[in-house]
């Protein structure tokens, strides 16, 4: 329970207000004041206990509550508040009822409490919904990756299969299958890093020719033969180079005699005259010829013959290189790469064999007449000796790849097909930016999976709110009783649409409209359902019911009638098992605020109310009651009810002490009473009019003309008649410096009626 308001700082009209010496709350409290005086401002700080929190429009506020076993709750510790609180005020009103005229059925449909919420949420989720999904009128937040789907589904629907319609067909003729299955499994393999699957120009001219080619060659034999050249030049320099000494040679023998001389040594070996001339062939001549035999010179001649004839044997056997019979014989792939090294070869073949011909020629030059000088010869280049056995070496390495493939045909024909498909499914996906499509693909994948969710989410939870709407709308009964109760009438009656929404019926009319009464009749049977609900759970015990002001727009009858809902819901008979008669206590603590002076009455004469309860052996008040009243132009306060509030039935009675007093004061401007005399004023004038003429419809401004005539002439009163509230008299300051005027006119009124303002005089005393 609440015990008392410490302290009030800075919220509202609650300036710097101190509990003082004011009892403490009671478990039922009752609080009178004028409108603007501060009472809903006061059930806001309730609002702030049931919350947990600082109510937004008074952030900067400072306050201390202190509530049972003398626990204080301020603004820093709020949070920690365990106080069960329920409020009916105004908030409370514009929070729990919405209507809207509509159009279907011609009338009013409206929601209360939960309906609301619920109705907020499902057209929240509908929001969002479309927001996602889009409309007619705009795209959704699915369209930009619902594009990135759409850019990537073409490769699935005919990409691919075009692709692989081109690759069988015009890369393989047709000699392959391969459609849009072998296409996807060859992407699966390149995917991970597609740029190491392209094929350079030429290897990929190679594979496409094997891919294509028949195995219907036979083997090449390999060129057989290694050039000896290197060596040959060297031992021909040797004998160009080498100079012999003339004396003791036989100059007539040349080459040609020099090989007559062999043969006739040989014949005459056992001859003493010559076989051909007759003549006399002594030892020494034979001594001399063998000894020219065995000379250098002779053996430089036969140096110089044996290195012609293996010039010549060369020669020959360059010419006589076993090369393929054609281009023809080798496989497709490699007839281009032959021709080229058969080119080369062709071009360093001539020329070589002029060199060793230049050779055989130096030779003979050397062994004819100059065989005691030396011979220079330019050296061959060695570009030429290198290229032509490169050439050589390179179309035997082409002979071997040829034969290679004979004998291994199917696996490297299929190795090269299977490269030859990689390059071109990988050179697509990167032509067609496929990664960072299917990136995009992925991404928006997940997105729209957790937008699908979140719609499917959304939509169930709509399901469920409907349905909550629903069951809310079967308590519909519970909420026409209250309402004909609050109304004193049985013609007003609630219905439901089609859309699960309250509809108004007077009779069976549907209402075009809501009178304020209605509203407060609306609004506040609804927060009585919501306690009911409470009760039926047995939780109605647990909570403060805060009441601000629940019969504005009424007139006295429904007034009555709402003091009698309040005393019946809340004071209960047929709770106490043991005691059907007793009188139960439906709330932990009740307040009741009002600026109605006949509600007031009932609640002061209620004696469910003012019940007493047994306490230490003495019958103690269980409630109580205060006034909540302006002390200047901004700010309230909470007092005891003053005596002539509490010991007389009649607001009417203590205004005219609030006016009369002040009349009889002889210091008005520092009167405490000043700033409450103008709402006194036009309240008391209400009252007295009515009291006299209780049947007109007139304003009071009309009834005082209708009861005094020479009223015409009361300016300063006419004033005060028209002002509805105190913020509007405060503005005018020359009105308040003319409240002692219009306090005389007012009297001067009264005094003519002089039996009522004699007995208006005695209610207390002044006379």
């Amino acid at each position: 329970m609440i015990k008392k308001i410490q302290t009030i700082n800075d919220f509202g009209v609650y300036k710097d207000f101190n509990w003082g010496k004011i009892s403490n709350f009671k478990k039922k409290n009752i609080l009178y004041g004028w409108n603007y005086s501060g009472k809903t401002t006061l059930s806001r700080l309730f609002e702030c206990l049931r919350d947990k929190k600082v109510h937004p429009h008074f952030e900067n506020s400072q306050f201390k509550i202190i509530v049972e076993e003398n626990t204080e709750i301020n603004q820093n510790n709020i949070d920690t508040s365990n106080e069960k609180i329920l409020i009916y005020n105004s908030d409370y009103i514009l929070e729990n009822l919405r209507w809207d005229l509509d159009n279907k059925i011609n009338g009013i449909t409206f929601d209360v409490g939960e309906k609301i919420l619920v109705r907020e949420k499902i057209q929240k989720n509908k929001l969002t919904i479309s927001k996602i999904n889009g409309n007619e009128n705009e795209s959704g937040r699915k369209e930009i990756y619902l594009n990135a789907l759409h850019n990537f589904y073409p490769f699935e629907e005919y990409k691919f299969s075009n692709e692989a319609k081109k690759i069988k067909n015009d890369i393989f003729n047709s000699l392959i299958d391969f459609d849009k299955r072998h296409y996807k499994k060859i992407k699966n393999e390149v995917i991970s890093n597609l740029n190491e699957h392209i094929l350079d120009n030429e290897k990929l001219i190679y594979c496409k020719k094997v891919s294509i080619a028949s195995n219907n060659k036979d083997k090449i034999g390999l060129i057989d033969y290694d050039i000896n050249l290197n060596s040959i030049i060297i031992s021909v320099n040797n004998v160009l180079a080498h100079e012999l000494d003339p004396e003791n040679i036989i100059e007539i023998f040349s080459t040609s005699v020099q090989s007559w001389l062999k043969e006739g040594i040989l014949l005459h070996e056992n001859e003493n005259n010559c076989l051909f001339c007759g003549n006399n062939l002594s030892n020494i001549r034979k001594k001399t010829l063998n000894d020219y035999l065995s000379s250098e010179v002779s053996k430089l001649r036969d140096r110089t013959s044996s290195l012609i004839l293996e010039i010549e044997d060369e020669i020959q056997k360059i010419n006589e290189i076993k090369l393929p019979k054609s281009k023809n014989d080798f496989f497709e792939s490699y007839q281009r790469d032959y021709n080229l090294q058969l080119e080369n070869l062709n071009q360093y073949i001539p020329k070589i064999i002029d060199y060793f011909k230049l050779l055989i020629d130096k030779l003979k030059e050397k062994e004819s007449n100059k065989i005691f000088k030396s011979i220079t010869v330019h050296s061959l280049e060695s570009e030429i000796i290198n290229e032509f056995k490169i050439s050589i070496l390179a179309i035997n390495n082409i002979i071997n790849d040829n034969n290679d493939l004979i004998d291994n045909f199917i696996d490297i024909q299929n190795d090269s097909r299977l490269l030859v498909k990689k390059h071109y499914v990988a050179d697509y996906l990167i032509e067609e930016d496929y990664l960072i499509k299917e990136k995009k693909k992925d991404f928006a994948m997940r997105c729209l999976e957790r937008y699908e969710k979140l719609v499917k989410k959304l939509e169930e939870n709509n399901y469920d709110l409907e349905s909550e709407l629903k069951s809310i709308t079967l308590g519909r009964k519970e909420f026409n009783d209250f309402i004909n109760k609050f109304l004193n009438r049985d013609d007003i009656k609630i219905e439901v649409s089609e859309d699960e929404k309250f509809i108004l019926k007077r009779g069976n009319v549907i209402a075009q409209n809501f009178s304020e009464g209605e509203k407060t009749a609306i609004s506040f049977s609804y927060f009585l359902v919501t306690l009911q609900s409470l009760f039926k759970k047995n939780e109605l015990f647990e909570y403060i019911i805060f009441i601000d002001d629940p019969i504005s727009s009424l007139d006295i009858n429904h007034i009555t009638q709402v003091y009698s809902i309040i005393n019946s819901f809340f004071f209960r008979k047929g709770i106490d098992e043991n005691n059907s008669e007793k009188i139960v206590e439906c709330f932990k603590q009740l307040f009741i605020s009002t600026h109605n002076s006949d509600f007031f009455a009932f609640l002061k004469d209620s004696n469910r109310i003012n019940k007493k309860k047994k306490i230490d052996g003495y019958q103690q008040p269980t409630s109580e009651y205060y006034l909540i009243q302006k002390v200047s132009k901004s700010a309230s306060e909470i007092k005891p009810l003053p005596k002539s509030l509490k010991n007389h039935k009649s607001e009417y009675l203590y205004l005219f002490e609030l006016i009369f007093g002040f009349h009889s004061s002889l210091d008005k401007e520092n009167d405490e009473r000043l700033i409450l005399l103008p709402n006194a004023i036009r309240r008391f004038l209400e009252i007295y009019t009515l009291m006299k003429l209780p049947s007109s419809t007139d304003e009071v401004d009309n009834r005082l003309k209708i009861l005094f005539p020479e009223y015409s002439e009361l300016k300063t009163l006419h004033h005060f008649s028209h002002f509805t509230n105190l913020d509007k008299v405060t503005k005018h300051d020359s009105l308040i410096m003319n409240l002692p005027q219009a306090i005389d006119e007012l009297i001067n009124i009264l005094e003519k009626d002089e039996i009522h303002f004699n007995s208006l005089k005695s209610g207390f005393n002044l006379n």
